[in-house]
């Protein structure tokens, strides 16, 4: 003993403390297989099977029951629940069900190879950007009277010039018992002029019926029209669905006058059958512009020359999409075909030249191009304009309408690990207190997001189709809803985290075959909701014309590509006079400018929610009402963090344990990556591809990878099949993400997961 330690004396208890068992001495076992010897081992070591152990703690004293049932109540009867700590590592035992549907054991704790195959187990609340709550700013936010309702004074079709038989069809089979502003400075316009017009209106004002009543009155005063009289109007939109919502309003029309005859062409349908239609005749032709130069081209039946009517709806639209080349051929092709001076005398009632209509929100460069290719001395209408006035259009000034003046817009700043929970927690408060027969549309920037979160949130939902069943009374046949599992072509399935059967999710994107993409449309509109609610999960590829019925809210979980797209998808709903509300997800540092960015384009102003009001409102209360319940709910309130951490901690297992959806988790933050450098170089200081925490931004896809990992799936592996490199310097997993970033910015392709 050395000096240093001399006087020390140890003190160690040789009694066995009471409650406990003293470890036995065990010899080797030999013999056996490796399970009858292991089992053995344990056997004489007081560990078998069937052996009971006491609960004690770490100094041997036992635990008290009671406290033991009251941290089992509080991490949940679910033995996935994960009770964090403020300030402690979180670990749970986890049953989880497997691909091999065998229960697995596994305890998780936050860090590196704290998870499930050594993945990282990151916080949801620590490390985030402070956010600084602009809570002054509420006091702004003003609801104003609707600025797109039907007029109230004593303004009528019949009086805009409309024929008595259309007005009455209009009101009685259709309940549009009176014109809004925009249609009451277009109709007599289009009806007794022969002038090219810039219509500018707000979304939901029901511009398209301002340009379809007088092309369709002027066709109803010809006697003997028939679909073989000749083709008189033409209407190109930029995508598949607005030409598809502008024919069906045309059919609703053809009910008071069955002798004209609607027609459409769009990519994804049968050429073969849309040549047969042409060949047939029609009087109203819809068209994409890149189906219609295809029909230009090869269909030989199709004949251009008595066009008197062209519009142009959603100019903007179309030349962001790259359709000026396309729009120039068709132009030059209708005129050089044209023969309208020599049937001027057959058709009196028609105009004796053709008639150009271009429609936008906006007047910009591209746009300013696109009119002065198609317009001719055109003529600006707006909401405010008069039936006296005539105001020319003046292309250098760049001006943009405004968003419904009775739309409540709100802005929520929210770090990039909390999206996806977030996104729930708005869900789940949507469809607790949504109205009947309300739904929701919530836009993502790229349609491998929309996949990934659709399947997110119909996880074990179930897809469901109507079949006729014989009544046993009677011999009547009752339409009966039948669910089955869902597979991953489905795209209307039930969501079990929303609400189970009253809770249905749609998705819609561009990468959808045409068929899908219609019929997933058609029945968004005609779903019953009675007592569920209906949610579209969706790329811009909805944000344009449509009039989709009973949209109470718009969620921009990805923020817009531009001003004009932020107006349109905020469009969808506040429609025709009707409230709506609108909530933009952005992260904080620089997109917080783009709130004052878009806030000049909000009458009404804007109302910054903070998210954790939304995370407590989703995860922290429950629908009860006695008393037992009241006091869980009250528990659940305080403990909403934990309820937050739990279900996105579900998230991530189901992705470790589903390979097919971790891929498209994988695949959805790699989309999400490329698609958000394609911001407009005007607003490229507000979204900067280069400022994004890449690691955070993958939690809210669910995964532990890091972005160094993640960079395995972002393409094809440079190692030869032998191992090697073959002499290549490897790249960084980051600059190769902001390299491909970079190369979908200049391809700017329509297809690239934008539609």
């Amino acid at each position: 003993m050395s000096e240093e330690e001399d006087g020390l004396m140890l003190n160690f208890s040789t009694e066995p403390v009471a409650g406990t068992v003293s470890k036995r001495k065990v010899g080797k076992v030999t013999g056996g297989s490796w399970k009858d010897r292991r089992r053995a081992q344990l056997v004489s070591q007081g560990r078998g099977r069937n052996t009971k152990r006491n609960i004690s703690d770490v100094n041997g004293i036992p635990v008290n029951q009671k406290k033991t049932q009251d941290v089992e109540e509080k991490l949940g009867s679910s033995e996935d629940s994960v009770k964090l700590g403020k300030d402690k590592k979180r670990v749970g035992n986890v049953n989880s069900l497997g691909p091999s549907s065998k229960k697995i054991r596994f305890q998780e704790q936050s860090g590196q190879n704290g998870g499930k195959n050594n993945t990282y187990v990151s916080s949801l609340f620590t490390s985030n950007t402070e956010i600084v709550h602009k809570k002054e700013e509420e006091s702004e936010v003003q609801i104003l009277a609707p600025s797109n309702a039907p007029l109230v004074d004593a303004t009528t079709f019949d009086g805009l010039g409309v024929e008595k038989t259309l007005a009455q069809h209009l009101t009685n089979h259709l309940n549009f018992a009176k014109p809004t502003k925009i249609q009451r400075s277009v109709l007599p316009r289009l009806l007794l002029r022969e002038r090219d017009l810039f219509i500018q209106s707000q979304t939901g004002s029901g511009k398209t019926l301002a340009f379809v009543l007088p092309i369709f009155q002027k066709l109803m005063e010809i006697t003997d029209l028939n679909r073989t009289t000749g083709l008189f109007a033409v209407i190109l939109t930029p995508t598949r669905e607005l030409a598809s919502q502008i024919h069906s309003v045309l059919e609703t029309l053809t009910r008071c006058c069955h002798r004209i005859v609607p027609g459409i062409v769009i990519g994804g349908e049968k050429k073969k059958a849309e040549k047969a239609r042409l060949r047939k005749g029609v009087n109203i032709l819809v068209a994409t512009p890149g189906r219609l130069a295809d029909h230009i081209e090869n269909t030989e039946t199709l004949n251009l020359s008595q066009v008197r009517y062209l519009v142009l709806d959603e100019g903007d639209r179309l030349m962001e999409l790259g359709f000026e080349e396309t729009i120039l051929k068709i132009l030059t092709k209708i005129s050089n075909e044209s023969n309208i001076l020599a049937t001027t005398k057959l058709f009196p009632n028609l105009p004796k030249k053709r008639v150009n209509v271009l429609c936008s929100a906006t007047i910009k460069s591209d746009v300013k191009k696109l009119g002065e290719i198609s317009l001719q001395d055109a003529e600006l209408v707006t909401n405010a304009s008069s039936n006296e006035e005539e105001n020319v259009v003046e292309f250098h000034n760049e001006t943009a309408i405004s968003a419904p003046d009775q739309l409540l817009q709100q802005v929520l700043i929210v770090s990039p690990k909390l999206r996806l929970v977030s996104l729930a927690a708005i869900l789940r408060n949507i469809t607790r207190k949504g109205q009947p027969g309300s739904r929701t549309m919530v836009f993502f920037s790229c349609s491998d997001s929309v996949d990934f979160h659709f399947s997110t949130f119909t996880k074990r939902g179930k897809k469901f189709k109507k079949i006729k069943v014989q009544n046993e009374d009677s011999e009547d046949f009752e339409e009966k809803i039948v669910y089955e599992n869902a597979d991953e072509s489905s795209t209307v399935v039930t969501s079990p985290l929303l609400g189970g059967e009253s809770t249905i999710i749609f998705k819609l994107h561009g990468s959808l075959n045409q068929m899908i993409r219609t019929s997933t449309l058609s029945h968004f509109t005609k779903a019953q909701t009675k007592n569920t609610h209906v949610i579209l999960f969706c790329t811009d590829v909805a944000s344009r014309g449509l009039d989709l019925p009973h949209i109470s809210t718009v969620v921009e979980y990805d923020p817009p590509f531009s001003v004009d797209d932020h107006l349109h998808r905020v469009g969808r709903t506040a429609r025709a006079g009707k409230a709506g509300t609108s909530l933009l997800f952005l992260l904080p540092g620089l997109e917080e400018a783009y709130a004052e960015y878009i806030k000049p384009y909000h009458p009404s102003g804007l109302k910054f929610t903070p998210y954790e009001d939304i995370l407590k409102e989703g995860f922290g209360s429950e629908n009860s009402d006695d008393t037992e319940d009241k006091k869980r709910k009250q528990k659940k309130r305080e403990d909403w963090d934990t309820e937050a951490t739990t279900w996105h901690l579900d998230v991530e297992r189901w992705l470790l344990e589903d390979p097919i959806a971790h891929d498209k988790a994988v695949q959805g933050f790699s989309s999400h990556i490329r698609a958000y450098a394609t911001h407009l170089a005007s607003e490229r200081s507000i979204f900067n591809v280069k400022t994004l925490h890449l690691g955070h931004l993958a939690k809210s896809f669910g995964l532990r990878e890091t972005p160094k990992n993640l960079g395995k799936y972002s393409g094809n592996d440079s190692k030869q099949k032998d191992g090697s490199d073959g002499g290549k310097k490897k790249e960084d997993p980051r600059q190769k993400m902001l390299r491909m970033a970079s190369q979908a910015l200049k391809s700017q392709s329509s297809e690239f997961n934008f539609m």
